[in-house]
């Protein structure tokens, strides 16, 4: 039997990019039931709660390039790590359920079976820890640096001790030391610890500097305010758009909650009928909750083992809902903050890097000529998620449920196309890619067999996985030609750039 309530284990293998390497990938196991009436779930819950999913890889390999194509720049975008409970959801769900449980007569909570832990349970999901990144998310950020340099070893700098200072004779930066790779983050403290874990896996210790800042000449850290109002300089443009909420997104998710949370108190009613009566829709939703964020915490929680597939489905699909109207194609905004960083994206992605001065210059002339060709950068969940609608991704046409159609609240829609689990559970990435492919290689050669000059091409990935840019597809295997890209992004650009007038708040 599996040890109880593991978070990881490197027991699956795959194919890294771009080269064939072959690598371990953490993800979660299935989870084994520990006592006598606990759930024998065929899924596992921890892959299905969205935003609280722990850090996982999907098992597939990653979608490799088209033969005969090589990486030539990629931007990538990341959410921190695995936290020990979000501020609103323990003030709104989690901690009024934990308080009942507290007051509440312990006679009426049964003495044996897979509910009897509730008697003496104290969960390690308090308020003075809300936010803070767990020691398991420190690991898997690391590990996640890891991961990414496997994925794209070509664009990283040497790992060799080198000398590294500007290029150039006369003028201004002469003789002075030019890190040649930044990592980003957002501001908040979640985010920085993301980050610097994340250095410590991808570079030798030499270039990460020992807490993970980088050594201020390969590699160096900038921290990007969270509120700046500067929007192309943002990683997280909602918190500086005053119109941007999320109560309002909670109505259709509870609407949805109030369908399948009483089907499963009245399950409970023959199990524990005294507690049943006691609970209400929103207890059901935080015990769920609890057991993503009680095993990021401890790496076990009994509440995974307590609900049937069919009500783990039930809540991703709260999530998907929720998230629809909060950060996706449902919020009319979600376009308009998935502009800043989709646009600096691609003006990395044509080889205009930063100005040398730790500040993000997307609009700078021209890159270094030893510019950087990976850019990370890490963030809050909202942020890959606003990305996705402006890129238009999950959203094609011939989906029978693409992510642009408004979900049902009176039942769920199990082949839709927007997944959130998928999008934004911790340490969910969003990558652009650029890479070329010559004509040697055989593609877009004519049929007169000559050899042509080399194509450039983008594509999008999710964790992993190539997904569609709809509008944006004119490529091989579905990714889209760079010329095509360039212009794509600036027409959507000019269609949801009028942030200020957007997010200004109506009174």
């Amino acid at each position: 039997m599996l040890a109880l309530f593991p978070v990881l284990a490197f027991l699956a293998t795959t194919t890294a990019l771009p080269a064939a390497q072959q690598q371990q990938l953490p993800f979660l196991p299935s989870i084994s039931p520990a006592y006598q009436g606990a759930i024998n779930n065929q899924i596992n819950p921890l892959k299905h709660l969205s935003a609280i999913s722990p850090f996982y890889i999907p098992t597939q390999q990653p979608t490799p390039l088209p033969e005969g194509c090589e990486l030539d720049r990629v931007s990538l975008l990341v959410r921190h790590s695995s936290i020990l409970g979000n501020d609103d959801e323990y003030e709104q769900t989690m901690q009024p359920f934990i308080a009942k449980i507290a007051d509440m007569d312990k006679s009426k909570i049964p003495e044996d079976g897979e509910w009897a832990f509730l008697r003496d349970w104290q969960t390690p999901i308090v308020e003075e820890k809300l936010e803070q990144v767990s020691e398991q998310g420190k690991k898997d950020a690391k590990f996640l640096g890891k991961y990414i340099r496997k994925q794209y070893n070509s664009l990283f700098p040497p790992k060799q001790k080198t000398s590294n200072k500007t290029k150039g004779g006369k003028g201004k930066g002469k003789g002075k030391k030019q890190p040649p790779y930044k990592v980003w983050t957002a501001s908040s403290t979640r985010d920085i610890d993301t980050a610097k874990a994340y250095i410590l896996g991808g570079f030798p210790s030499h270039q990460s500097g020992d807490g993970g800042e980088g050594d201020g000449d390969v590699v160096q850290l900038v921290k990007v305010p969270n509120k700046a109002r500067d929007w192309d300089r943002s990683l997280t443009p909602h918190k500086a758009c005053d119109a941007f909420e999320k109560q309002s997104s909670l109505e259709p998710a509870n609407q949805w909650l109030s369908v399948y949370a009483p089907r499963v108190i009245d399950r409970l009613k023959g199990i524990m009928p005294e507690v049943a009566d006691e609970l209400i829709d929103q207890d059901i939703l935080a015990m769920q909750m609890l057991c993503g964020y009680e095993t990021i915490a401890q790496g076990h929680s009994p509440f995974c083992h307590l609900f049937t597939d069919e009500e783990w489905r039930d809540v991703e699909y709260y999530f998907d809902v929720r998230f629809h109207y909060m950060m996706g194609f449902g919020n009319e905004l979600s376009p308009y903050l998935g502009m800043p960083w989709s646009k600096t994206a691609k003006h990395l992605l044509a080889g205009k890097d930063t100005g040398g001065n730790g500040k993000h210059t997307p609009n700078s002339e021209g890159a270094h000529e030893d510019d950087e060709v990976l850019h990370p950068s890490f963030t809050h969940r909202e942020s890959p998620a606003f990305v996705a609608v402006f890129l238009n991704l999950f959203n094609a046409s011939t989906h029978p449920h693409p992510s642009s159609e408004v979900p049902p609240l009176d039942h769920r829609v199990d082949d839709r196309a927007w997944r959130t689990s998928h999008l934004v559970s911790f340490l969910g990435h969003v990558a652009l890619e650029r890479y070329h492919c010559g004509g040697a290689s055989g593609h877009d050669t004519p049929k007169d067999g000559k050899k042509h000059n080399k194509v450039d091409y983008v594509r999008a990935v999710v964790n992993g996985i190539q997904e569609t840019m709809s509008g944006c597809e004119d490529g091989l295997e579905g990714s889209c030609k760079w010329e095509t890209f360039d212009r794509w992004i600036d027409e959507r650009a000019q269609r949801w750039g009028d942030w200020e007038s957007v997010c200004d708040k109506e009174e």
